[in-house]
C-alpha cells in the first residue's frame, strides 16, 4: 500500500505523516476485466485512483447504447467531483476496461479529511477545471468540426494530458473506445485516422506520431475558438520540432 502511495502522481508529495494518515484510511483493491466499480444510482461510498489499467466511465442510452464521457488511466482520479460536490448517488457506470488496481478512500473521510491535504486538493481542483474544459472544447466540436479534427484534436490533447512523446507513443486504451468517446462509429473513426496522415499524425496499429506539428496545430487549433486557453495547444507546440 505504501509504495502505492509513495508512486501516485497525485500523492507522492505528501510528507510522511499525512501518507501515513492516508495510508491507514485506504485500501487497495484489484478488479478484473469487465467488473462495474459502480453503476448509475449506486451510493456513492468511496473516492478512487487509478494504480494500473484503464477505466470506462460512461452513461447508457434508453436504447441500450454506451456513451463514453471519460477514459482513466494509471494516476487518474475516478470521482474527483464526487468529493467537492454534495452527491449521494453516481450518475454515471465505471467499468474495467482490463485488469485494474484502485485506490480506494472512503468518500465520507475524504471529504472531512480534504482540507488535510493542500498538495491533494490542488490536484482535485486542477483535474476538475480540466475535465470542465474538455467538456466545452469537446461540446464546441461536435457541432463545429469533422470527425478528422475531432481525432485529431483528442490525439493531440491526449499526448499532453499523460506526457507522452508526441515522436511516437501507444494508445493506452482501444479504438473502440476512444470511437465511443469521441461519438464515431467505429468505422467511420477508422477511416478518419488515415485522413491524419495528410494533418501531420502518423498512426499505425497503436502507434501515434506526430510528424508535423505546425500543420498538425493549424489544421486542428486554426478552426477552435477555446485554443488560446488550451493547454494541449500551448504545451505540444513547444515539445514537438
Amino acid at each position: 500500500m505504501e509504495s502505492a502511495l509513495k508512486t501516485s502522481p497525485h500523492l507522492s508529495a505528501l510528507n510522511p505523516h499525512k501518507n501515513a494518515f492516508l495510508h491507514e484510511n485506504s485500501r487497495l483493491k484489484s478488479y478484473e476485466r469487465g467488473t462495474f466499480l459502480f453503476m448509475h444510482g449506486d451510493i456513492i461510498k468511496n473516492f478512487y485512483v487509478v494504480r494500473r489499467g484503464t477505466v470506462q466511465v460512461f452513461r447508457e442510452t434508453p436504447d441500450g447504447h454506451e456513451v463514453t464521457s471519460d477514459l482513466l488511466i494509471a494516476g487518474d482520479f475516478l470521482n474527483a467531483d464526487d468529493v467537492v460536490t454534495k452527491n449521494t448517488n453516481h450518475t454515471k457506470n465505471a467499468r474495467a476496461v482490463d485488469d485494474i488496481s484502485l485506490l480506494e478512500i472512503p468518500l465520507v473521510w475524504m471529504r472531512d479529511n480534504l482540507y488535510r491535504f493542500d498538495d491533494m486538493t490542488s490536484h482535485l481542483m486542477a483535474s476538475l477545471s480540466n475535465r470542465l474544459h474538455n467538456s466545452q472544447i469537446e461540446a464546441e466540436h461536435q457541432s463545429t468540426m469533422s470527425a478528422t479534427h475531432i481525432a485529431a484534436c483528442y490525439l493531440w490533447r491526449l499526448c499532453v494530458l499523460y506526457d507522452f512523446d508526441p515522436a511516437g507513443f501507444e494508445l493506452p486504451y482501444s479504438k473502440t473506445l476512444i470511437a465511443s468517446r469521441l461519438r464515431i462509429e467505429l468505422e467511420t473513426f477508422s477511416r478518419t485516422l488515415k485522413n491524419l496522415r495528410g494533418e501531420g499524425i502518423e498512426v499505425n496499429g497503436t502507434h501515434v506520431s506526430f510528424t508535423d506539428s505546425q500543420k498538425t496545430g493549424h489544421f486542428v487549433c486554426d478552426h477552435c475558438s477555446l485554443s488560446e486557453d488550451c493547454n494541449a495547444h500551448l504545451s505540444l507546440r513547444k515539445k514537438v520540432v
